[in-house]
């Protein structure tokens, strides 16, 4: 799903892709790092403040991804700044990490931003990402998850960022993780949920749409839903780019096929650790490149649209807004998100009783969302 474009057309749109933007595997029983343990061999209870407050049966969260501005698409701190009395969580898109484990900053980190949404009520993640030149790299994942040391060091390195620079938690956004590092992925959040818990801290991790589990599929086969759901505490299903880059045009997120990926989650991972997550951007197809659309915002769609003199109109069967125009002889298809579109989403998280709802991403979304998001969804804030 999914990440940040560059002023280059083509680095935006091989971005657009990775924006786009797995049942059972042996995990293992490995002690996770930086647990200290108690004169009884176990680790000690976590004070559970951070957690009590957000994880629970009876707790909705609304969460946002944060993330700099990407070329002529803006930023999210606006939009955050704006609507964080009505989020819960925030998840900030500025870290990665190298072969050895080592924690890079990839983004612009301001950690003053951090703190004003923790100021406002909300729990800030550190989100930790496996992208190279705007792409998902499956080496650098196999590379720290398939040896146990690098392994350690990198779960490490994740905790003392954490207790470093005062996150509530970590959102992980590991993908194209290869199908044989299944077990390792595994192990890995086990390691480092025990080693967080411990410090009261949440693990929240982002895994590709599916319904229907094949083990070596490049894509998705790597995460083992169930597996998944015993090491996480949120588990994000990115329920977007059911049509995006590689593909030829249609609905980035149709509504059956939301449902249809939920009832799947539902008997694999408990409903409520599983947040739903909401694509709130564009893709515009021409048929000069059909697999190649460009990735807009909310507001850059609705303008293209005003500037070529065509109306948006509404994919009944699908419920999605789209549109056609023409333009140097090259017809184009746009579909995106709106309120209207997002409205059956979210009615589908609260009748399957999830844990919540998550923007990709803040600053790229119909404004008129929000008061729909909390009425028709809710906020663990409301019941503070």
């Amino acid at each position: 799903m999914k990440r940040f474009l560059t002023l280059n057309l083509i680095a935006v749109l091989v971005l657009s892709f990775s924006l786009v933007g797995c049942n059972t595997a042996q995990q293992q029983n490995t002690q996770a790092p930086n647990q200290i343990a108690t004169e009884s061999g176990e680790p000690p209870k976590a004070e559970a403040e951070t957690r009590q407050d957000v994880l629970g049966e009876e707790k909705r969260v609304v969460m946002g991804f944060y993330t700099d501005p990407e070329g002529e698409i803006p930023g999210s701190k606006e939009s955050m700044m704006k609507n964080i009395k009505l989020m819960d969580e925030v998840s900030f898109f500025w870290y990665s990490f190298d072969a050895n484990g080592k924690i890079l900053t990839t983004g612009k980190k301001d950690l003053s931003i951090k703190e004003a949404a923790q100021k406002n009520g909300a729990k800030a993640y550190a989100l930790i990402h496996n992208m190279r030149g705007g792409l998902f790299d499956a080496n650098l994942a196999h590379s720290v998850f398939a040896n146990p040391q690098t392994r350690s060091k990198f779960i490490n390195n994740i905790v003392q960022l954490v207790i470093n620079e005062k996150w509530d938690g970590v959102a992980i956004d590991i993908e194209k993780t290869p199908p044989a590092d299944r077990n390792n992925f595994t192990a890995f959040l086990g390691e480092l949920h025990g080693a967080l818990k411990a410090k009261d801290k949440v693990l929240n991790v982002s895994i590709p749409a599916k319904f229907i589990d094949y083990p070596s599929d490049l894509w998705s086969g790597a995460y083992d839903y169930a597996s998944i759901g015993k090491n996480a505490d949120q588990i994000v299903l990115m329920t977007y780019d059911e049509h995006g880059l590689g593909t030829t045009h249609g609905p980035i997120s149709s509504h059956a096929w939301v449902n249809k990926v939920i009832s799947y989650a539902v008997t694999k991972i408990p409903r409520e650790k599983i947040v739903l997550g909401l694509p709130v951007y564009s893709f515009d197809w021409g048929s000069n490149k059909p697999t190649m659309p460009d990735y807009l915002s909310y507001e850059q769609s609705m303008a293209r649209a005003k500037k070529h003199g065509v109306e948006v109109g509404y994919d009944e069967e699908h419920k999605v807004p789209w549109y056609t125009y023409t333009a140097n002889g090259v017809r184009h298809e746009v579909y995106f998100e709106n309120k209207q579109s997002l409205q059956p989403k979210m009615e589908y998280a609260r009748e399957h009783k999830l844990h919540g709802v998550a923007i990709w991403r803040l600053g790229m979304e119909d404004p008129s969302i929000w008061d729909s998001l909390v009425k028709t969804y809710g906020t663990n804030k409301n019941k503070k």
